[in-house]
This record gives C-alpha cells, structure tokens and sequence, in this order.
C-alpha cells in the first residue's frame, strides 16, 4: 500500500521503525511531516509514552494530541546523534527542529534534543516505546 508523501519502503498495516537509526529517523520524519496523526502514531507501541505534548501521554490520549497536533502539517527536520541497539531495546538520540503555525497563524519554532527508546515487538517489528523530546529552553545549559 502506498502512502501519498512517504518515500521509504513503509507498510502503514504492519509498521516497521527498523533497530537502523538512520532508517528509523526518516520514517519517523517523513510520517510527522505527512501532517496524519494516526498513521504517526501507528509507529508507538499501544502501552508507548510521549511528551511531546509537555505531558507524558500514552493510548488514546497520545493518538488525539497527534491528531491534533500535526493537522496544521508542522514541519520536522531532526539528524541521529547516536543510535545504540541491545538486544530488543534500541535507544536513539535525536535532535531536531519543528516549524509550524500557531492558533492565531504566528510562527511556531521548537528545537531541541529527544531521546527515543524502541523495543522489538514479537513479530520482529521495531516500535516506538518512549518518545522524549526537549525543547531548547528546557536543556540544561
């Protein structure tokens, strides 16, 4: 099945981040910049934890806030600054930088460091189970 925008070999049934990081972060981009919160969130483990909201959600709280929040088609741009694998866990580190529009049309600017932990699911299949990005002005200096 083909999804409009997404370039990579991508099967949104059976989605598939890779243990690759540089594989896994143009999935990851090219999801979020495709503006579908569904078919992001397709790549979180069910029990999986983001705070990209400011807050830790998870389930269907964290489906909604990615709805929500990549409506506007926001957009990421984000590089590995390491990527270690062991066993079923991998952790990645990422930084990135987010342009969107506000609710009033004003620029939205976000930059910062996320820390990314995926776990093998039984199927071989990598999925996101932690999602922790910070922004800038929350980075200890």
């Amino acid at each position: 099945m083909s999804v409009p925008g997404i370039t990579i070999d991508f099967d949104p049934n059976h989605p598939d981040l890779t243990a690759d990081g540089e594989t896994q972060n143009e999935i990851f981009i090219q999801l979020f910049n495709s503006g579908d919160g569904a078919l992001f969130d397709s790549v979180y483990r069910a029990d999986a934890i983001s705070n990209f909201s400011g807050e830790p959600l998870t389930g269907e709280a964290r489906t909604n806030f990615f709805k929500e929040f990549l409506a506007p088609k926001p957009f990421l741009k984000a590089e590995i600054t390491h990527s270690y694998v062991a066993g079923d866990v991998a952790l990645i580190g990422v930084k990135f930088s987010v342009e969107s529009t506000g609710p009033n049309g004003e620029p939205v600017h976000l930059e910062g460091h996320c820390t990314d932990v995926l776990r093998r699911v039984e199927d071989g299949r990598w999925l996101m189970a932690v999602d922790r990005p910070v922004a800038g002005s929350l980075l200890p200096e």
